[in-house]
Protein backbone atom coordinates (compact mmCIF):
# COMPACT_ATOMS: atom_id res chain seq x y z
CA UNK A 1 0.00 0.00 0.00
CA UNK A 2 2.84 2.49 1.11
CA UNK A 3 4.36 1.63 -2.54
CA UNK A 4 1.33 2.23 -4.28
CA UNK A 5 0.68 5.65 -2.19
CA UNK A 6 4.18 6.74 -3.28
CA UNK A 7 3.73 6.10 -6.88
CA UNK A 8 0.49 7.42 -6.90
CA UNK A 9 2.09 10.83 -4.92
CA UNK A 10 4.88 10.80 -7.34
CA UNK A 11 3.30 10.99 -10.24
CA UNK A 12 0.62 13.59 -9.24
CA UNK A 13 4.40 15.80 -8.05
CA UNK A 14 5.58 14.91 -11.45
CA UNK A 15 2.35 16.16 -13.14
CA UNK A 16 1.88 19.11 -11.04
CA UNK A 17 5.90 20.34 -11.73
CA UNK A 18 4.85 19.49 -15.28
CA UNK A 19 1.66 21.90 -15.12
CA UNK A 20 3.78 25.23 -13.48
CA UNK A 21 6.46 24.06 -15.81
CA UNK A 22 4.39 24.54 -19.05
CA UNK A 23 2.49 27.27 -17.72
CA UNK A 24 5.20 29.68 -17.28
CA UNK A 25 6.69 28.71 -20.86
CA UNK A 26 3.35 29.16 -21.88
CA UNK A 27 3.59 32.88 -20.35
CA UNK A 28 6.93 33.42 -21.70
CA UNK A 29 6.24 32.55 -24.97
CA UNK A 30 2.68 33.13 -25.31
CA UNK A 31 0.40 31.50 -27.83
CA UNK A 32 -0.28 31.36 -31.56
CA UNK A 33 -2.05 34.57 -32.78
CA UNK A 34 -5.21 33.89 -34.65
CA UNK A 35 -5.38 35.83 -37.79
CA UNK A 36 -6.91 38.78 -37.84
CA UNK A 37 -10.22 39.33 -40.20
CA UNK A 38 -10.76 42.47 -42.15
CA UNK A 39 -13.65 44.55 -41.00
CA UNK A 40 -16.62 45.25 -43.28
CA UNK A 41 -15.66 42.43 -45.87
CA UNK A 42 -19.51 40.69 -44.72
CA UNK A 43 -22.49 41.73 -46.46
CA UNK A 44 -23.75 41.75 -42.70
CA UNK A 45 -21.05 44.16 -41.78
CA UNK A 46 -20.14 46.40 -44.88
CA UNK A 47 -22.55 49.07 -44.22
CA UNK A 48 -21.45 49.36 -40.53
CA UNK A 49 -20.22 52.40 -39.24
CA UNK A 50 -16.39 53.01 -39.27
CA UNK A 51 -15.92 53.90 -35.55
CA UNK A 52 -18.18 50.94 -34.21
CA UNK A 53 -15.96 48.42 -36.21
CA UNK A 54 -12.61 49.76 -35.52
CA UNK A 55 -13.67 50.12 -31.45
CA UNK A 56 -14.93 46.45 -31.71
CA UNK A 57 -11.16 45.76 -33.09
CA UNK A 58 -8.88 47.47 -30.58
CA UNK A 59 -11.04 46.12 -27.92
CA UNK A 60 -10.98 42.10 -29.38
CA UNK A 61 -7.03 42.97 -30.25
CA UNK A 62 -5.94 43.81 -26.58
CA UNK A 63 -8.20 41.15 -25.18
CA UNK A 64 -6.09 38.38 -27.57
CA UNK A 65 -2.78 40.50 -26.82
CA UNK A 66 -3.22 40.06 -23.26
CA UNK A 67 -4.86 36.52 -23.12
CA UNK A 68 -1.84 35.03 -25.73
CA UNK A 69 0.93 37.26 -24.92
CA UNK A 70 0.68 38.29 -21.42
CA UNK A 71 4.09 39.06 -20.57
CA UNK A 72 4.12 41.20 -24.07
CA UNK A 73 1.30 43.21 -23.14
CA UNK A 74 2.34 43.82 -19.53
CA UNK A 75 6.01 45.44 -21.09
CA UNK A 76 3.63 47.10 -23.56
CA UNK A 77 1.49 48.56 -21.21
CA UNK A 78 4.91 49.74 -18.58
CA UNK A 79 6.38 51.11 -22.05
CA UNK A 80 3.59 53.36 -22.86
CA UNK A 81 3.90 54.72 -19.58
CA UNK A 82 7.37 55.54 -19.12
CA UNK A 83 7.03 57.33 -22.72
CA UNK A 84 4.46 59.00 -21.60
CA UNK A 85 6.32 60.67 -18.43
CA UNK A 86 9.33 60.91 -20.64
CA UNK A 87 7.36 63.03 -22.97
CA UNK A 88 6.27 65.10 -20.25
CA UNK A 89 9.41 65.93 -18.74
CA UNK A 90 11.39 66.59 -22.07
CA UNK A 91 8.63 69.07 -22.98
CA UNK A 92 8.09 71.18 -20.03
CA UNK A 93 11.76 71.70 -19.01
CA UNK A 94 13.57 70.56 -22.41
CA UNK A 95 10.90 72.79 -24.75
CA UNK A 96 9.28 74.98 -23.08
CA UNK A 97 11.64 76.24 -20.33
CA UNK A 98 15.48 75.38 -21.39
CA UNK A 99 14.52 76.86 -24.84
CA UNK A 100 12.99 80.31 -23.24
CA UNK A 101 16.60 80.68 -20.90
CA UNK A 102 18.80 80.16 -23.54
CA UNK A 103 18.60 83.34 -25.36
CA UNK A 104 19.72 84.52 -28.69
CA UNK A 105 21.16 81.87 -30.68
CA UNK A 106 25.41 82.17 -31.59
CA UNK A 107 26.50 82.94 -35.04
CA UNK A 108 26.82 79.65 -37.19
CA UNK A 109 30.88 78.12 -37.16
CA UNK A 110 32.40 79.83 -39.84
CA UNK A 111 35.40 76.80 -39.57
CA UNK A 112 34.46 73.29 -41.03
CA UNK A 113 33.71 70.99 -38.04
CA UNK A 114 35.25 68.22 -37.45
CA UNK A 115 33.01 64.96 -37.93
CA UNK A 116 32.67 63.48 -34.92
CA UNK A 117 34.05 59.92 -34.13
CA UNK A 118 30.83 58.78 -32.64
CA UNK A 119 28.75 59.67 -35.80
CA UNK A 120 30.72 57.23 -37.68
CA UNK A 121 29.19 53.78 -36.93
CA UNK A 122 30.88 50.38 -38.23
CA UNK A 123 27.99 47.79 -38.39
CA UNK A 124 27.00 49.11 -41.57
CA UNK A 125 25.94 46.76 -44.70
CA UNK A 126 26.64 47.22 -48.23
CA UNK A 127 23.37 48.00 -50.07
CA UNK A 128 22.48 49.41 -53.46
CA UNK A 129 20.00 52.09 -53.16
CA UNK A 130 17.76 54.15 -55.58
CA UNK A 131 15.70 57.01 -54.73
CA UNK A 132 12.65 58.17 -56.44
CA UNK A 133 11.09 61.77 -55.67
CA UNK A 134 8.47 61.52 -57.85
CA UNK A 135 5.40 59.69 -57.77
CA UNK A 136 5.20 58.29 -61.15
CA UNK A 137 8.72 56.67 -60.87
CA UNK A 138 8.10 55.28 -57.59
CA UNK A 139 4.79 54.02 -58.34
CA UNK A 140 6.06 52.53 -62.18
CA UNK A 141 8.81 50.24 -60.36
CA UNK A 142 6.95 49.52 -57.40
CA UNK A 143 4.38 47.68 -60.15
CA UNK A 144 7.59 46.71 -62.64
CA UNK A 145 8.71 44.97 -58.96
CA UNK A 146 5.41 42.93 -58.42
CA UNK A 147 5.30 41.91 -62.03
CA UNK A 148 8.75 40.20 -62.30
CA UNK A 149 8.38 38.54 -59.05
CA UNK A 150 9.63 34.88 -59.63
CA UNK A 151 8.84 33.16 -56.41
CA UNK A 152 6.97 35.08 -53.76
CA UNK A 153 5.83 39.04 -52.88
CA UNK A 154 5.32 39.91 -49.24
CA UNK A 155 3.69 43.34 -48.34
CA UNK A 156 3.13 45.34 -45.52
CA UNK A 157 0.99 48.51 -45.38
CA UNK A 158 -0.62 50.99 -43.48
CA UNK A 159 -3.21 52.59 -45.66
CA UNK A 160 -4.10 51.17 -48.65
CA UNK A 161 -7.29 53.23 -50.41
CA UNK A 162 -9.96 52.65 -52.47
CA UNK A 163 -8.61 54.87 -55.97
CA UNK A 164 -6.99 54.36 -58.90
CA UNK A 165 -3.37 53.63 -57.24
CA UNK A 166 -4.82 51.32 -54.41
CA UNK A 167 -6.94 49.14 -57.29
CA UNK A 168 -3.43 49.25 -59.64
CA UNK A 169 -1.37 47.96 -57.04
CA UNK A 170 -4.23 45.50 -56.07
CA UNK A 171 -4.55 44.12 -59.45
CA UNK A 172 -0.61 43.85 -60.25
CA UNK A 173 -0.61 41.82 -56.75
CA UNK A 174 -3.57 39.07 -58.17
CA UNK A 175 -2.31 38.74 -61.76
CA UNK A 176 0.72 37.84 -60.06
CA UNK A 177 -0.26 35.07 -57.39
CA UNK A 178 0.12 31.59 -58.80
CA UNK A 179 0.12 28.06 -56.38
CA UNK A 180 4.06 28.70 -56.81
CA UNK A 181 4.30 32.40 -56.00
CA UNK A 182 3.14 32.96 -52.81
CA UNK A 183 1.78 36.66 -51.94
CA UNK A 184 1.57 37.41 -48.73
CA UNK A 185 0.21 40.59 -47.34
CA UNK A 186 -0.18 42.41 -43.84
CA UNK A 187 -2.61 45.44 -43.81
CA UNK A 188 -2.69 47.40 -40.72
CA UNK A 189 -6.46 47.18 -39.18
CA UNK A 190 -7.30 50.80 -38.20
CA UNK A 191 -5.63 52.65 -40.83
CA UNK A 192 -8.41 52.11 -43.82
CA UNK A 193 -10.92 52.96 -40.85
CA UNK A 194 -9.92 56.45 -39.71
CA UNK A 195 -8.49 58.12 -42.48
CA UNK A 196 -10.81 57.45 -45.00
CA UNK A 197 -10.67 57.91 -48.83
CA UNK A 198 -10.32 61.69 -49.34
CA UNK A 199 -11.58 64.36 -52.80
CA UNK A 200 -8.54 64.13 -54.54
CA UNK A 201 -7.51 65.98 -58.17
CA UNK A 202 -7.44 62.73 -59.98
CA UNK A 203 -10.53 62.58 -62.53
CA UNK A 204 -10.03 58.63 -62.29
CA UNK A 205 -10.78 58.07 -58.49
CA UNK A 206 -13.72 56.32 -57.57
CA UNK A 207 -13.20 58.07 -54.26
CA UNK A 208 -12.86 61.73 -55.71
CA UNK A 209 -16.93 62.66 -55.00
CA UNK A 210 -17.29 60.72 -52.02
CA UNK A 211 -18.44 62.47 -48.82
CA UNK A 212 -16.09 61.36 -46.27
CA UNK A 213 -19.07 61.04 -43.61
CA UNK A 214 -20.99 58.31 -45.41
CA UNK A 215 -17.72 56.37 -46.42
CA UNK A 216 -18.56 53.07 -44.13
CA UNK A 217 -16.31 50.63 -43.18
CA UNK A 218 -16.76 48.54 -46.34
CA UNK A 219 -16.08 50.77 -48.60
CA UNK A 220 -12.77 51.97 -46.51
CA UNK A 221 -11.52 48.48 -46.79
CA UNK A 222 -13.16 47.68 -50.46
CA UNK A 223 -9.78 47.37 -51.78
CA UNK A 224 -7.89 44.89 -49.22
CA UNK A 225 -11.56 42.99 -49.21
CA UNK A 226 -11.54 42.32 -52.85
CA UNK A 227 -7.42 41.13 -52.47
CA UNK A 228 -7.89 38.91 -50.00
CA UNK A 229 -10.44 36.87 -52.35
CA UNK A 230 -8.50 36.79 -54.98
CA UNK A 231 -6.54 33.11 -55.57
CA UNK A 232 -3.46 31.97 -54.07
CA UNK A 233 -3.52 35.57 -52.20
CA UNK A 234 -3.11 35.30 -48.36
CA UNK A 235 -4.08 38.81 -46.77
CA UNK A 236 -3.90 39.16 -42.76
CA UNK A 237 -5.24 42.19 -41.10
CA UNK A 238 -2.93 43.10 -38.50
CA UNK A 239 -4.11 43.76 -35.12
CA UNK A 240 -3.99 46.78 -32.99
CA UNK A 241 -4.13 45.93 -29.48
CA UNK A 242 -4.10 49.12 -26.78
CA UNK A 243 -4.65 50.91 -29.91
CA UNK A 244 -0.76 51.01 -31.21
CA UNK A 245 -0.38 50.30 -35.30
CA UNK A 246 1.53 49.78 -37.66
CA UNK A 247 2.34 52.34 -39.82
CA UNK A 248 4.79 50.68 -42.04
CA UNK A 249 5.22 50.39 -46.02
CA UNK A 250 7.22 47.90 -47.59
CA UNK A 251 7.48 45.56 -50.26
CA UNK A 252 9.59 42.54 -50.66
CA UNK A 253 10.36 40.81 -54.10
CA UNK A 254 11.40 37.08 -53.81
CA UNK A 255 13.63 37.88 -50.53
CA UNK A 256 16.35 40.23 -52.55
CA UNK A 257 14.62 43.26 -53.57
CA UNK A 258 12.67 46.00 -51.14
CA UNK A 259 10.47 49.11 -52.25
CA UNK A 260 10.08 51.23 -49.37
CA UNK A 261 10.00 54.76 -47.88
CA UNK A 262 6.69 56.73 -46.82
CA UNK A 263 4.30 56.44 -49.50
CA UNK A 264 0.79 54.56 -48.76
CA UNK A 265 -1.17 52.46 -51.58
CA UNK A 266 -3.22 55.47 -52.51
CA UNK A 267 -3.49 58.37 -55.47
CA UNK A 268 -2.72 61.20 -53.20
CA UNK A 269 0.70 59.62 -51.77
CA UNK A 270 2.36 59.42 -55.06
CA UNK A 271 0.35 62.51 -56.62
CA UNK A 272 -0.22 65.05 -54.27
CA UNK A 273 2.12 65.03 -51.38
CA UNK A 274 5.44 65.55 -51.46
CA UNK A 275 7.90 62.16 -50.43
CA UNK A 276 10.43 59.94 -51.18
CA UNK A 277 9.95 56.22 -52.14
CA UNK A 278 13.36 53.80 -51.80
CA UNK A 279 14.44 50.64 -53.60
CA UNK A 280 16.85 48.50 -51.70
CA UNK A 281 19.53 45.49 -52.33
CA UNK A 282 22.09 43.63 -50.37
CA UNK A 283 22.37 42.09 -46.97
CA UNK A 284 19.53 44.56 -45.80
CA UNK A 285 16.78 43.18 -47.76
CA UNK A 286 17.69 39.30 -46.14
CA UNK A 287 17.19 41.08 -42.62
CA UNK A 288 13.67 42.52 -43.62
CA UNK A 289 12.69 39.62 -44.95
CA UNK A 290 13.13 37.55 -41.63
CA UNK A 291 11.29 40.30 -40.16
CA UNK A 292 8.44 40.22 -42.17
CA UNK A 293 8.71 35.96 -41.65
CA UNK A 294 8.92 36.49 -37.83
CA UNK A 295 5.98 38.92 -38.30
CA UNK A 296 3.72 37.37 -40.23
CA UNK A 297 3.74 34.01 -37.67
CA UNK A 298 3.25 36.89 -35.15
CA UNK A 299 -0.01 37.72 -36.46
CA UNK A 300 -0.96 34.03 -36.91
CA UNK A 301 0.27 33.42 -40.78
CA UNK A 302 1.78 29.98 -41.79
CA UNK A 303 5.90 29.70 -42.09
CA UNK A 304 7.74 30.11 -45.72
CA UNK A 305 11.31 29.44 -46.20
CA UNK A 306 13.59 32.21 -46.11
CA UNK A 307 16.40 32.66 -48.84
CA UNK A 308 19.83 31.40 -47.35
CA UNK A 309 21.93 33.92 -49.55
CA UNK A 310 22.17 37.02 -50.25
CA UNK A 311 23.21 37.88 -54.14
CA UNK A 312 26.10 40.19 -54.71
CA UNK A 313 25.24 43.99 -55.20
CA UNK A 314 26.83 47.25 -56.76
CA UNK A 315 27.00 48.90 -53.48
CA UNK A 316 26.64 52.91 -53.93
CA UNK A 317 24.92 52.91 -49.95
CA UNK A 318 26.28 51.44 -46.16
CA UNK A 319 23.27 50.86 -43.68
CA UNK A 320 21.59 49.36 -41.13
CA UNK A 321 18.20 48.99 -40.15
CA UNK A 322 16.20 51.16 -37.63
CA UNK A 323 12.36 50.20 -36.29
CA UNK A 324 9.96 51.26 -33.69
CA UNK A 325 7.71 48.72 -31.33
CA UNK A 326 5.74 49.54 -28.62
CA UNK A 327 8.74 48.49 -26.73
CA UNK A 328 11.32 49.24 -28.93
CA UNK A 329 12.61 52.10 -30.39
CA UNK A 330 16.25 51.97 -32.74
CA UNK A 331 15.00 54.83 -34.51
CA UNK A 332 14.21 57.18 -31.62
CA UNK A 333 17.53 55.97 -30.01
CA UNK A 334 19.35 56.12 -33.89
CA UNK A 335 18.24 60.05 -34.90
CA UNK A 336 18.84 61.25 -30.70
CA UNK A 337 22.33 59.98 -31.23
CA UNK A 338 22.73 61.74 -34.54
CA UNK A 339 21.42 65.06 -33.46
CA UNK A 340 23.27 65.06 -30.41
CA UNK A 341 26.99 64.59 -32.49
CA UNK A 342 25.92 67.22 -35.02
CA UNK A 343 29.16 69.71 -35.50
CA UNK A 344 28.73 71.29 -38.75
CA UNK A 345 24.91 70.77 -39.91
CA UNK A 346 21.55 68.76 -39.23
CA UNK A 347 18.38 68.60 -42.20
CA UNK A 348 15.21 67.52 -41.41
CA UNK A 349 11.92 67.47 -43.37
CA UNK A 350 8.74 65.87 -41.67
CA UNK A 351 5.13 66.97 -42.10
CA UNK A 352 5.06 65.86 -38.45
CA UNK A 353 7.57 66.85 -36.45
CA UNK A 354 6.70 67.35 -32.90
CA UNK A 355 8.86 65.35 -30.81
CA UNK A 356 9.56 66.71 -27.50
CA UNK A 357 13.42 65.29 -27.97
CA UNK A 358 13.76 65.84 -31.51
CA UNK A 359 12.79 69.76 -30.91
CA UNK A 360 15.34 70.32 -27.52
CA UNK A 361 17.81 68.20 -29.00
CA UNK A 362 17.38 70.90 -32.39
CA UNK A 363 17.78 73.72 -30.50
CA UNK A 364 21.04 72.59 -28.34
CA UNK A 365 22.59 71.74 -31.80
CA UNK A 366 21.84 75.22 -33.25
CA UNK A 367 23.52 76.21 -30.04
CA UNK A 368 26.69 74.10 -31.00
CA UNK A 369 26.63 76.66 -34.07
CA UNK A 370 25.70 74.03 -36.38
CA UNK A 371 24.11 74.79 -39.45
CA UNK A 372 20.02 73.38 -38.38
CA UNK A 373 16.92 73.39 -41.03
CA UNK A 374 13.98 71.68 -41.31
CA UNK A 375 11.02 72.00 -43.74
CA UNK A 376 7.65 71.26 -42.48
CA UNK A 377 3.88 72.48 -43.57
CA UNK A 378 1.15 74.12 -42.45
CA UNK A 379 -0.94 72.76 -45.07
CA UNK A 380 -1.34 69.11 -44.48
CA UNK A 381 -4.05 67.03 -44.28
CA UNK A 382 -4.29 67.30 -40.52
CA UNK A 383 -5.87 70.44 -39.27
CA UNK A 384 -4.38 69.51 -35.66
CA UNK A 385 -0.95 69.23 -37.71
CA UNK A 386 -0.98 72.32 -39.26
CA UNK A 387 -1.60 74.31 -35.48
CA UNK A 388 1.09 72.46 -34.01
CA UNK A 389 3.45 73.05 -36.55
CA UNK A 390 2.83 76.80 -36.44
CA UNK A 391 3.74 77.07 -33.09
CA UNK A 392 6.87 74.55 -33.77
CA UNK A 393 8.12 76.56 -36.14
CA UNK A 394 8.30 79.59 -33.95
CA UNK A 395 10.11 77.47 -31.37
CA UNK A 396 12.68 76.39 -33.66
CA UNK A 397 12.76 79.68 -35.46
CA UNK A 398 13.63 81.07 -31.67
CA UNK A 399 16.20 78.74 -31.65
CA UNK A 400 17.97 79.81 -34.40
CA UNK A 401 17.06 77.04 -36.71
CA UNK A 402 16.12 77.93 -40.23
CA UNK A 403 12.16 77.12 -41.16
CA UNK A 404 10.75 76.15 -44.58
CA UNK A 405 7.46 76.25 -44.71
CA UNK A 406 6.69 73.85 -47.84
CA UNK A 407 3.41 74.94 -49.66
CA UNK A 408 1.41 72.44 -49.98
CA UNK A 409 1.07 68.58 -48.18
CA UNK A 410 4.41 67.08 -47.63
CA UNK A 411 4.86 63.58 -46.45
CA UNK A 412 8.20 62.94 -46.21
CA UNK A 413 10.30 61.25 -43.58
CA UNK A 414 13.89 61.76 -44.14
CA UNK A 415 17.68 63.61 -42.00
CA UNK A 416 20.91 63.85 -42.60
CA UNK A 417 23.36 65.01 -40.22
CA UNK A 418 26.95 66.43 -40.80
CA UNK A 419 26.79 65.06 -44.57
CA UNK A 420 27.92 61.60 -43.45
CA UNK A 421 24.76 60.08 -41.37
CA UNK A 422 21.11 60.02 -43.04
CA UNK A 423 17.55 58.55 -42.48
CA UNK A 424 14.75 57.40 -44.35
CA UNK A 425 11.78 55.34 -43.88
CA UNK A 426 8.42 55.09 -42.87
CA UNK A 427 8.49 56.89 -38.97
CA UNK A 428 7.90 60.99 -38.58
CA UNK A 429 9.68 62.13 -36.12
CA UNK A 430 6.59 62.90 -33.86
CA UNK A 431 5.86 60.68 -30.50
CA UNK A 432 3.27 58.03 -32.37
CA UNK A 433 6.09 57.08 -34.66
CA UNK A 434 9.51 57.12 -32.44
CA UNK A 435 7.54 55.74 -29.04
CA UNK A 436 3.86 54.02 -29.98
CA UNK A 437 3.70 52.64 -33.52
CA UNK A 438 5.50 49.84 -35.90
CA UNK A 439 7.80 51.68 -37.22
CA UNK A 440 10.97 50.80 -40.29
CA UNK A 441 13.75 52.69 -41.90
CA UNK A 442 17.47 52.50 -42.76
CA UNK A 443 20.29 54.52 -41.31
CA UNK A 444 23.12 55.48 -44.11
CA UNK A 445 26.75 56.32 -43.52
CA UNK A 446 29.30 58.58 -45.30
CA UNK A 447 28.60 57.33 -49.22
CA UNK A 448 26.99 58.64 -52.51
CA UNK A 449 23.37 58.06 -51.29
CA UNK A 450 23.84 60.61 -48.22
CA UNK A 451 25.24 63.20 -50.96
CA UNK A 452 21.94 62.17 -53.54
CA UNK A 453 19.86 63.05 -50.75
CA UNK A 454 20.93 66.26 -49.69
CA UNK A 455 20.82 67.41 -53.74
CA UNK A 456 17.54 66.01 -55.11
CA UNK A 457 15.21 66.16 -51.54
CA UNK A 458 17.04 68.69 -49.43
CA UNK A 459 18.63 71.43 -51.52
CA UNK A 460 15.63 72.25 -54.19
CA UNK A 461 13.10 72.56 -50.75
CA UNK A 462 15.64 75.09 -49.14
CA UNK A 463 13.46 77.31 -51.28
CA UNK A 464 14.35 81.19 -50.05
CA UNK A 465 10.63 82.19 -50.85
CA UNK A 466 9.54 78.94 -48.26
CA UNK A 467 11.61 80.09 -45.98
CA UNK A 468 9.76 81.79 -42.62
CA UNK A 469 11.26 85.25 -41.67
CA UNK A 470 9.12 86.27 -38.86
CA UNK A 471 7.28 84.32 -36.05
CA UNK A 472 3.71 83.49 -37.25
CA UNK A 473 0.73 84.58 -35.64
CA UNK A 474 -0.37 82.25 -33.12
CA UNK A 475 -3.60 81.13 -31.08
CA UNK A 476 -4.74 79.65 -27.90
CA UNK A 477 -5.93 76.51 -30.13
CA UNK A 478 -2.14 76.27 -32.16
CA UNK A 479 -0.89 75.78 -28.39
CA UNK A 480 -3.66 73.39 -27.20
CA UNK A 481 -2.63 71.13 -29.82
CA UNK A 482 0.84 71.54 -29.77
CA UNK A 483 0.67 70.23 -25.90
CA UNK A 484 -1.42 67.56 -27.24
CA UNK A 485 1.00 66.45 -30.18
CA UNK A 486 3.74 66.71 -27.95
CA UNK A 487 2.37 64.62 -24.50
CA UNK A 488 0.17 62.53 -26.21
CA UNK A 489 0.99 58.79 -26.96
Amino acid sequence: MTTHRTGRAARHGFGSRCGWKAALLLLVAGCQTSPGQLGGCKPNTYHTSRKRVLARQLLADTAEEIGHHPLRAGRTVLADQAGLFGSMGRGLFGKRLAMRLHGAPPPLSTCPAVVNPELLETNFEPAAVQLYRQGGDALAVLEQMIDSAMCRIDVLMYIWEDDAVGWGVARHLAARAAPDRRVRILVDGGANLIFVPTPTDDPVSPSASEDKKAVKAGDANKVVCWLARQPYVELIRIRNPFGHFDHRKLVLIDGQNAWAGGRNFSYPSFFVRHDVSFTLQGPLVTQWQECYERYWRDQGGKPASIPSETPPVAANAAGRLVWNTPTEHSLRHALYHAIDRAGASVWMENPYLCDNGVISKLARARRRGADVRVVLTIQSDTKSINHTNRVTANRLLAAGVRVYLYPGRIHTKAAVVDGCWAYLGSGNFDTLSLRRNHELGVVFGPGPIVNELEQIMFQPDFNPDWELRAPLPLTLQDYAYEMIAGFAL
